[in-house]
């Protein structure tokens, strides 16, 4: 039997529960003692349920200004997938980091919240979530050097991409930031056979529309392991 958005996100173990605009009482169904209005003070867990780009970034400032989260405490963000049919209003995935001013690095500039995960509630709403986690310096300082030592392979990654146009657009349309982690993906192996399979597997994960290896797996774990 498949598993319930509770389930996956294990949502049961939080103490401190908010949800905010339930379209209906069978959202969240499971979770029980749950507060329906804005806390004053913080919680473990806040679910929210928005229906534009709007909303998503009001609730998410009023979160942080507010700091309604403890410490790891997690906001999850409902809002209505394009060509829903209960809403005429939509969020496309690609514009919630632009809109959030999420980093690089997941972290929404000057503060300590941080994208967590992306996935799917039913065929109207898909569920992002931030969590409030204190950023880690010095590993951030290191893994940021360890990157940068692999841009000059930047323009080698656009020659591999040269035999798909619409890979190769898809790509310089990037982010520096994952421009530079598919350069240290592929040119940090030793091996040249390593390397191409890198090569094969970057080039299939674009054309699917992933930005980056990790967010496919996201996606790949969150829709049970099932890459199409």
């Amino acid at each position: 039997m498949e598993k319930t958005i509770v389930e996956k996100l294990n949502l049961t173990k939080y103490k401190q529960k908010v949800i905010l605009n339930r379209p209906n009482k069978e959202y969240f169904s499971e979770l029980q003692q749950v507060q329906e209005e804005l806390p004053l003070n913080p919680v473990d867990l806040m679910i929210v349920f928005v229906t534009n780009a709007e909303e998503f970034k009001s609730i998410v400032s009023q979160v942080i200004e507010k700091q309604l989260l403890v410490n790891n405490g997690l906001l999850y963000v409902a809002y209505p997938k394009k060509g829903n049919k209960k809403y005429e209003t939509f969020v496309h995935r690609d514009e919630i980091f632009p809109t959030l001013g999420v980093g690089e690095d997941g972290y929404i500039a000057g503060t300590t919240y941080k994208f967590n995960r992306m996935v799917s509630l039913d065929e109207v709403f898909t569920i992002v979530g931030i969590k409030n986690s204190e950023k880690k310096e010095t590993s951030k300082v290191r893994n940021t050097q360890s990157v940068n030592n692999y841009v000059d392979f930047i323009p080698q990654v656009e020659a591999a991409l040269s035999s798909n146009e619409k890979v190769r657009q898809f790509f310089s349309e990037l982010t520096p930031g994952y421009k530079k982690d598919w350069a240290r993906y592929i040119y940090s192996a030793k091996q040249e056979e390593t390397q191409a399979k890198r090569k094969v597997e970057m080039m299939m994960i674009l054309e699917k529309g992933y930005k980056s290896r990790t967010l496919y797996q996201q996606f790949l774990k969150d829709s049970g392991g099932s890459g199409n």
